[in-house]
Formats: structure tokens, sequence, C-alpha cells
């Protein structure tokens, strides 16, 4: 068996696709955000409160739909939801040097915000996907 299949078979694939859709659900968040921000605060600055949103829309998504069978090691949702955004800043990380490169790199073309916000997105959902499920929701 090729490694892609055996990854794909210890992938739990009804929550792959539900925080696939989260993200979808980040992402309208995270770009809505960023440009309504970006006249005021630029391309690089109007990213970061509308992470925080977007991390924050994920997250009850995620508790509710994605991993709601899972069970959460905290004893609080407060505390669930502090150590969600503390884990999501390594995929925050890996977002925003996916979307800066892309912003520096990309040609001066209309909509390229959207375009770059779509790309830093689906880089640090790979980190975040992985980093829910093994340290806030299992069992």
């Amino acid at each position: 068996m090729n490694l892609v299949a055996r990854i794909y078979n210890k992938l739990p694939v009804r929550q792959l696709f539900f925080f696939g859709l989260s993200g979808v659900a980040g992402y309208i968040v995270d770009a809505s955000i960023t440009v309504a921000l970006k006249p005021h605060l630029g391309v690089y600055l109007a990213r970061i409160p509308a992470f925080m949103a977007a991390a924050t829309a994920t997250w009850l998504i995620n508790r509710n739909i994605t991993f709601g069978k899972e069970t959460s090691k905290h004893t609080s949702i407060l505390k669930e939801y502090a150590h969600y955004l503390s884990l999501m800043l390594f995929g925050m990380a890996v977002n925003y040097g996916a979307y800066a490169l892309s912003i520096t790199l990309m040609p001066d073309i209309p909509h390229a915000v959207l375009i770059c916000v779509a790309i830093g997105s689906l880089a640090g959902m790979v980190v975040n996907f992985f980093t829910s499920k093994k340290f806030i929701f299992n069992k």
C-alpha cells in the first residue's frame, strides 16, 4: 500500500470534510475582514484581526460539528477556546507566511488579496486540522 493510501485510510474522512467546510466559512470571514480593513491597515496588518475572527468562527464550527462527537480535554469552554487559539497561532504563522509571500509575488491584478488569503488559508488549514485533532478534540 502506498503512502497516500495509508494516510487516507487513517484520516477520519467525515471530520476532514467538515473541517474543510469550516475552513470555507473561515475563509469568508477572513477575506471579508481583510478586504474591509485593507484601506485602513494595509494588506499585511489587516490579516491579523481577520485571522482572529476567522479562527473564532472555525472553532465554533469545529467544536460543534467537525469534532462534535469527540470529547475535549478541557473543563471549561473558555480554556478550550484559549487552547484552540494558542494552537492556531502555529497555523496562523504558516497561513501568514504563505499569504505574505504570495502577496509579495502576486502581480497587481484584481482580487489579488482574495487569492492570497486563499493560499494562506489552505496552507494553514493543513496544520490546523492535525493540531485540532491531536491536541484539542481527541478521545
